[in-house]
């Protein structure tokens, strides 16, 4: 495949602020890649970073600078010296079609280099040294691998609620238990997804708006709670225990709204579980009293991504799955990259499941 000379990229140039650009494309380093974007979600946490100007506040917020971290592509250039194998041992030629998992490169400055993901753009510069490649099977649809980074992120929440062990039988996820996730957005979805293939006994989701609850139990739910519907905080959690005999064996919280933190904590059961999944940006502090944390003997546990194992088991389960489960219904908004600012006002809204770019698509 001819690599392009030159290449557009959705560029936050400040908070708040996307524009589209055209960059030439670096020379391929020995150990580097060139990626053709085919595909590349819109994530929740990309639009807080969009918005916020102090996403990490440990961490220098650098403009501009290229987001997206669920891609998918083909591989169109290789270096003489770039690994062959992705990372799960799987040869790597061009023309094989992949997703990844990177980490910004230090000490670049350059957005088509620089970003969490750097993904929206038509063309993905791919440093040996940071990226890790994943082989997709040929036959797999784009709207189904462009789901195996937040399927990685649900399948590293349910090992975390795997890990409780202990006498009591009902501590922890699995075949009989009873769930709680908090948000219907992707993440929740994907968690719902992968309650219903452990073997839930219900699943109850708590979210909004009405569009992405019914997708939810599409895929899964057994009940759902709208909170646009019920309002007020006590009585979701009772209504919470009263669908799951006072409380569940394990709850996820992937709204990223730091009220649904304590609020969720009375929906668990004693000795239950209680995943943290729903904040990768800084969204702020709610109080919590400490002895909800004793009173309920709870297991609480946080969860950052997916990982190299969470994406090596979302890929197996999307290869697995994806003949049975229709999971490029998901996929509800597909935008070209000249729209950039409309795809992420339309996620921050709400108003679908899934948006995705399709970077070689052109603007109506």
């Amino acid at each position: 495949m001819k690599s392009p000379h030159k290449t557009r990229a959705a560029v936050l140039v400040s908070p708040g602020k996307i524009e589209v650009r055209e960059y030439d494309m670096p020379e391929v380093k020995p150990r580097d890649m060139l990626l053709k974007v085919e595909m590349v979600g819109i994530c929740g946490t990309d639009v807080h970073m969009v918005y916020s100007r102090e996403p990490y506040p440990e961490e220098e917020h650098i403009y501009p600078q290229i987001l997206g971290h669920e891609t998918v592509g083909t591989i169109v250039e290789m270096g003489e010296e770039a690994h062959g194998l992705d990372a799960t041992g799987l040869p790597l030629k061009v023309g094989d079609r992949v997703t990844l998992t990177s980490v910004p490169v230090p000490n670049v400055t350059h957005p088509l280099l620089y970003g969490w993901g750097r993904g929206w753009a038509a063309y993905r510069y791919m440093h040996g040294e940071s990226t890790r490649l994943y082989k997709l099977p040929e036959e797999m649809p784009l709207e189904v691998g462009v789901l195996v980074e937040p399927m990685a992120v649900g399948v590293k929440a349910v090992e975390r609620a795997l890990e409780p062990t202990g006498p009591d039988v009902l501590r922890g996820m699995g075949p009989g238990k009873s769930v709680v996730v908090q948000g219907s957005g992707p993440i929740g979805l994907m968690i719902t997804i992968l309650a219903e293939l452990c073997g839930a006994y219900k699943v109850v989701v708590v979210g909004a708006p009405k569009m992405r609850l019914d997708m939810c139990r599409e895929f899964g739910a057994d009940y759902t709670i709208n909170i646009d519907e019920m309002k007020d905080p006590k009585e979701r959690i009772a209504k919470v225990k009263d669908l799951t005999a006072e409380g569940a064996d394990v709850v996820f919280e992937a709204a990223g709204t730091p009220a649904a933190f304590a609020e969720g904590l009375e929906m668990v059961r004693r000795g239950g579980v209680y995943v943290e999944v729903g904040h990768f940006t800084d969204r702020g502090t709610v109080p919590v009293n400490p002895y909800t944390l004793c009173r309920k003997d709870i297991n609480l546990y946080g969860s950052l991504g997916g990982g190299p194992y969470g994406f090596m088991i979302s890929r197996r389960i999307m290869e697995a799955y994806y003949r049975r489960i229709a999971f490029e219904r998901i996929v509800t908004h597909r935008f070209p990259i000249g729209e950039a600012a409309k795809a992420v006002e339309t996620v921050r809204r709400g108003e679908c499941m899934k948006a995705v770019f399709v970077p070689h698509a052109t603007s109506k």
